[in-house]
């Protein structure tokens, strides 16, 4: 291709040169220019041409050395840029020729440039952003080299290191709002104005102002905390202000003439601790103090009564009371009143500093009682006349209490061995260490629960004996009655002589005659009168089956629920099978005290001549 371009050149350029030749010919035949000058001047023009071309490849030389030199400038050039931002060497295509190679290297030299620009332009508005931050915040920039195109990494760490900074001072502005508005608050609270520099620069400044520096808010914490710890103390002096006046108070009562003569008011007259109000406080308690003075035997006696109350609650026992002899001194003086004064606060300060135990011990005392109340409860046989499952609930309630108590003491117990370990002496309960004064309950408890069982085995034996020897005595327990339904039958009505009137219905009557038993007794308010259906037992059974075989030897005399002697019969003999007047309370007793008696029970029935349904009844 390219010797062809050049034969087509050569070709033209021989055309061109043809015509120029015959034209040039023409002027000099036309002119009349002689042959020798002819040959001058065709010297002339091939001279022309020769330099002409030798220009031409002159130039062209030129423009291959500019792009050779411009290829080696570019070359050094992208490598410096790529080692300044940290890039890649750049290597062109291979196979390019001079000017395109050259124009690569060209391009690439303008795209690291404009990189560099942007980095360089960035890393700048970043700087003064970091340093606007770091002026607020007095804190020392991030340290990039001078001189160096930064990395795409030093430019998002500085980017990160300016959002970092910008979270902190928003949240240095929030905490220096919140400080400076508790610090205002606490200065009114305490009356207080700022008094050095640091404080009239926090309360009267403005809060642009106002530098944020590390050093500054740890200034700020400072403060707070200084004013905190005073509003803290003004409190606890204005608390233990109110708690003397009230205790000196409530020994005294002054009376109302007592209040005029001191000045003093019934209600305190502040309720806050400032310091005003601490004087104020100062003032009425000097006042209940020379009150109290003048009032010795009044302040002593209710003194005494609180030292009472705080050895219940840290369980002191008798010979702890003991030692504290004030307390039964009756000539009452300054110092007896000191003395009385330090043994209560005495007292309080060892409820403060084991508040814990003690809260627990009461706890746990409080549970002892609920479970001694619920083991009389379950010994109580009128616990079944009950409704609404209250039965169920005390037993669910007697469960987990007997399931919390020993938790509660193991608790209790290694919470105490702790405490001993670390003081390095016994704690007392009513006394004795915690784990004697448990067992001893539970020990007492056992026995006292032992006696009880033997007494009521003692009484059932001699209720058995008795019965065994005199007969069973029926009786049913209570009924719950139905409300709106009447306390007694109205089938019978008594009479005045203290028989029972016959029911219109039934037309019998009942007489009522009183057993040994139940003279002296008083009516029972169970509210029915009318008899209940007895519980089946089979000792019950088993004596019913045996009194009624003996009922049925005797044909005379007819028994509903007891038997009749032969004695009663020899007797009484007007008494016939079918039927006799009652015998009188006399002749009852008598018939007791007769040595037939093994085989008389507490009541019997006997047929009555008049009606065919009369009784003799006996409790």
């Amino acid at each position: 291709m390219a010797e062809k371009r050049r034969q087509s050149m050569k070709v033209e350029v021989s055309r061109c040169l043809d015509s120029t030749l015959s034209e040039l010919q023409l002027i000099w035949d036309e002119i009349g220019i002689e042959e020798s000058q002819r040959d001058e001047r065709q010297a002339v023009v091939l001279l022309h041409l020769e330099n002409l071309l030798s220009e031409m490849v002159r130039e062209e030389k030129g423009t291959r050395r500019r792009l050779l030199d411009s290829i080696d400038a570019c070359t050094s050039e992208v490598a410096t840029l790529s080692r300044e931002l940290c890039l890649e060497p750049y290597q062109p295509e291979t196979g390019l020729t001079t000017l395109r190679a050259e124009k690569a290297l060209r391009q690439q030299v303008d795209a690291l440039k404009r990189q560099k620009k942007e980095r360089t332009d960035r890393l700048e508005a970043l700087k003064h952003t970091e340093q606007l931050f770091c002026d607020l915040l007095s804190t020392t920039p991030m340290y990039i080299p001078t001189g160096t195109v930064p990395t795409d990494e030093q430019l998002t760490a500085l980017q990160e290191h300016i959002e970092t900074l910008r979270a902190d001072k928003a949240q240095r502005e929030e905490t220096f709002r919140e400080t400076k508005q508790s610090i205002l608050s606490l200065m009114e609270q305490l009356e207080q104005e700022p008094n050095t520099s640091f404080e009239r620069d926090v309360v009267c400044e403005e809060e642009e102002a106002f530098s944020l520096s590390m050093e500054n808010m740890n200034g700020l914490k400072r403060l707070q905390a200084e004013l905190e710890t005073k509003d803290h103390d003004n409190a606890r002096l204005a608390e233990r202000l109110t708690e003397e006046i009230d205790s000196i108070w409530n020994r005294l009562q002054p009376t109302p003439e007592e209040l005029i003569a001191e000045e003093l008011q019934k209600t305190l007259p502040v309720t806050g601790h400032k310091p005003s109000d601490i004087e104020i406080l100062q003032s009425q308690l000097s006042k209940l103090q020379a009150l109290k003075i003048a009032n010795l035997k009044k302040v002593i006696d209710a003194t005494r009564e609180e030292i009472f109350f705080w050895w219940d609650k840290c369980f002191y026992s008798r010979a702890q009371r003991n030692n504290f002899g004030a307390a039964y001194e009756e000539e009452y003086t300054e110092k007896l009143l000191e003395q009385h004064d330090a043994e209560l606060a005495k007292m309080k300060s060892y409820y403060d500093m084991n508040k814990t135990l003690l809260e627990s011990l009461a706890r746990r005392e409080e549970m002892w009682k609920q479970m001694l109340e619920f083991e009389k409860k379950a010994t109580d046989p009128n616990r079944f006349n009950n409704r609404g499952c209250v039965l169920l609930q005390e037993e669910k309630m007697r469960s987990k209490l007997n399931k919390d108590l020993p938790k509660l003491e193991k608790v209790l117990a290694d919470k105490i061995e702790q405490w001993e370990t670390q003081h390095g002496t016994h704690f007392l309960v009513e006394g004795v260490r915690f784990v004697d004064y448990v067992e001893t309950q539970w020990t007492t408890h056992e026995q006292s629960k032992k006696v009880a069982k033997e007494e009521r085995l003692n009484a059932r034996n001699k209720a058995t004996e008795k019965e065994m020897k005199w007969g069973s005595r029926p009786t049913t327990p209570n009924k719950r009655r139905i409300p709106g339904t009447p306390n007694r039958t109205p089938k019978r009505a008594k009479g005045a002589n203290g028989t029972s009137m016959a029911s219109p219905r039934l037309g019998s009557s009942v007489v009522h005659q009183a057993s040994p038993r139940s003279v002296g007794r008083p009516p029972r308010t169970g509210g029915r009168t009318s008899p209940r259906k007895l519980r089946n037992s089979p000792g019950r059974s088993a004596r019913r089956k045996v009194l009624g075989e003996r009922n049925s030897r005797r044909e005379d005399v007819s028994f509903s629920t007891t038997m009749h002697t032969n004695s009663w019969k020899s007797k009484n003999s007007s008494i016939s099978s079918s039927g006799s007047s009652c015998p009188s309370y006399t002749d009852f007793t008598k018939h007791l005290s007769s040595e037939d008696k093994p085989y008389c029970l507490s009541s019997s029935i006997i047929s009555s001549p008049q009606r065919s349904h009369s009784r003799v009844t006996g409790i």
